[in-house]
């Protein structure tokens, strides 16, 4: 919204220099600048691997309110979407640190917002070197410290593309919460998480930056886990001496079996095909506003996301589409009541960047759109499988929930280089001892109907209009 407030300054309050006879710019707070000036500021504020985010650079000087104006988008536009997921990181953190205060504050509009504020300002996020992808890093406490900052793209990894991380865990993105690392000066277990990685047990948090390197005793003396081939543990301040020692969520079998089913208790996957192990059956190409449509190809996949998927969708360098649509109606007594998860597995190569976004859309038995919802344009990370999700509230009228999911690559390379997805799924979300009074059950044979009728059922392009 724009501000109502006049400003009357008569020079640019950056270079100090006067308006007369040079191109300014009003930004929505009101406050007046040499256009010149604000899209310089703007440049030399992005986001990069050697420091935390900051977004300091993209707030007026005068107001602290970001910067916003039409002829500013193309510059504040990423940024935007950066500061989005660094706030969806922050709510994560904050349920696991602050878990009856977060609950308590959940319903409390002003509440919740003042617990957002406290986050944003004693949380440190970084930009992974890797993936692009911000994750958290420890405490603002910690990273304002001048010693140990780490300024190498190499050392800003997040723990799904950090290769100590993928030598033990199977799921590195999704098990991050069950990572046990090594004390990077000792060989304890690490409790705290300081300058975007380095692991620091109490005792050694407690006297950095002023930690020195407890060498390891080797052998049988040291039971914790040691590197492959080796006796003993690195320790001390090279990024060498990190060790993930395992996954508590991979060394239980019970959870493993759990995994490769349902990661939250719910029902089945009610997607028909939902990795291409039958081509493109039951899905479904959208035409864009021009009326042009590219549909999701299926190749044998290679980096394997579990022993038994063995295909996946693939796109190419225009934006590829596909919907598949799920009548609620027919497995759900009572669909209005319902929460629902979508969720997909995307990836990427490492020789060509992609992006990939996903939409949820649920209507009425009319047609009409009830609610309409999507993830933001994620850059599909090479080496690992990372999974999407969208949750939907019971929707009053709810009948049916369509699953789009988009990617294209880009760098508009000719071919299949784009995005991967597998695991395309949609569930209802409840306690398993649940299920039975929610689901309509196997008795009316919906499931083996809709798999008949998508047989048969011709790839005819649906009209779906959207805005790339």
């Amino acid at each position: 919204m724009t501000s109502s407030y006049t400003d009357n300054s008569t020079e640019c309050a950056i270079c100090f220099e006067p308006f007369d006879g040079t191109e300014t710019i009003t930004l929505t707070c009101g406050h007046r600048w040499h256009t010149a000036c604000v899209k310089q500021q703007l440049q030399s504020a992005k986001p990069n691997t050697s420091q935390r985010l900051l977004f300091s650079g993209y707030r007026c000087a005068k107001c602290k309110a970001f910067c916003d104006h039409p002829d500013l988008r193309d510059l504040t536009r990423k940024t935007d979407e950066l500061r989005e997921r660094v706030d969806a990181l922050v709510e994560e953190q904050l349920k696991a640190d602050l878990p009856a205060a977060w609950e308590s504050a959940r319903q409390d509009r002003d509440a919740k917002a003042k617990l957002l504020d406290e986050g944003r300002r004693n949380y440190a996020f970084y930009l992974c070197g890797g993936c692009d992808e911000p994750y958290f890093g420890g405490t603002v406490e910690c990273a304002d410290l001048q010693q140990g900052e780490l300024i190498a793209s190499e050392d800003r990894l997040c723990q799904a593309c950090s290769p100590r991380t993928q030598e033990i865990c199977q799921h590195p993105f999704e098990h991050g919460a069950y990572h046990v690392w090594k004390c990077r000066y000792c060989c304890n277990p690490a409790t705290f998480l300081c300058y975007g990685n380095v692991h620091f047990c109490k005792p050694c948090h407690d006297r950095n930056p002023n930690a020195q390197a407890i060498p390891c005793v080797g052998g049988a003396c040291c039971t914790f886990p040691k590197p492959k081939g080796q006796t003993t543990h690195s320790n001390g301040s090279s990024r060498e001496c990190e060790q993930l020692y395992y996954c508590a969520w991979c060394e239980s079998s019970s959870s493993r079996d759990a995994f490769a089913q349902n990661e939250s208790t719910g029902s089945r996957n009610f997607i028909v095909n939902p990795s291409g192990e039958e081509g493109t059956r039951g899905w479904r190409p959208i035409l864009d506003r021009w009326g042009q449509s590219e549909m999701w190809q299926v190749e044998n996949m290679e980096l394997r996301v579990d022993q038994h998927t063995q295909t996946n969708f693939v796109s190419s360098y225009s934006w590829a589409s596909m919907m598949q649509t799920v009548p609620l109606h027919e497995y759900v007594r009572d669909p209005s009541s319902v929460q629902i998860e979508v969720s997909a597995k995307f990836m990427g190569r490492s020789d060509c960047p992609s992006l990939f976004f996903m939409q949820t859309v649920v209507k009425d038995s009319n047609g009409r759109i009830l609610h309409r919802v999507g993830t933001s344009q994620l850059s599909a990370p090479a080496g690992f499988w990372e999974k999407a999700t969208l949750t939907i509230d019971p929707v009053i009228g709810a009948h049916e929930v369509s699953m789009i999911v988009y990617g294209k690559d880009a760098r508009f390379w000719s071919g299949n280089f784009g995005s991967k997805v597998c695991h395309c799924s949609v569930r209802v979300l409840c306690d398993e001892d649940e299920l039975g009074n929610i689901l309509i059950g196997p008795g009316n044979n919906a499931q083996m109907e809709r798999q008949r009728r998508l047989k048969f059922d011709a790839l005819i392009p649906l009209a779906f209009f959207i805005f790339l």
